[in-house]
């Protein structure tokens, strides 16, 4: 296996940005059910919708985790006529280093109980691992899941079960396959692990 050290150290270190200093100081934290009522479908008679568009972490975060994930699956590459675990061993790599990525991205918010939710950098991943068919499928699916139950948990196991279902059809057994669903329902076990609810930063 080869290691392309740059490649590795850029996207570590991309990776390693906290969301904190993407996210501006006026805003809150909102579980799912209070970001859709209180920002998405806010009523117009209460005043102006809420521009939470505006916060960085809602157009950087997808490109991050894209470019995040392209970078940590680029700085390994498989010896040609190695052994089936050394083809394996480099999609192993970067799994460990984007889970432990996803990892520190839901951190912050310890002391209130909660766990930031990664959708955006998440959507990302997904784009960058997923063949095109598969990743539209799961993000539709997640984020339709997500807006019927009022969940991001319930986003999440949709757009994991959709990646796995639909990503078979298209991808037959692959291990980046199952990595992309693992990383897909992290967030997840994140928050069951830590017994926190998962928000999302809005600017309010």
């Amino acid at each position: 296996m080869t290691t392309h050290w740059l490649i590795l150290f850029a996207g570590i270190l991309l990776g390693l940005v906290p969301p904190r200093l993407l996210i501006n100081c006026d805003c809150r934290y909102l579980a799912f059910e209070d970001l859709w009522t209180k920002v998405l479908r806010r009523p117009a008679e209460e005043g102006r919708r809420r521009r939470w568009w505006k916060m960085p972490l809602v157009w950087i975060d997808p490109c991050r985790g894209f470019v995040v994930a392209w970078l940590l699956r680029s700085a390994f590459t498989p010896l040609r006529e190695g052994t089936a675990f050394e083809r394996l061993l480099p999609v192993i790599l970067s799994c460990v280093l984007l889970v432990i990525v996803v990892w520190l991205q839901t951190c912050g918010r310890r002391d209130e109980r909660e766990s930031l939710s990664p959708t955006g950098f998440m959507a990302g991943v997904i784009l960058q691992m997923l063949p095109p068919t598969v990743a539209v499928a799961t993000l539709v699916m997640g984020a339709a899941s997500a807006v019927a139950m009022q969940s991001f948990t319930a986003g999440y196991l949709a757009a994991a079960l959709t990646a796995a279902g639909v990503g078979f059809a298209f991808m037959g057994k692959s291990f980046t396959l199952a990595s992309a669903t693992l990383l897909i329902g992290l967030p997840v076990v994140i928050n069951f692990l830590r017994g926190t609810r998962l928000v999302m930063p809005v600017r309010y």
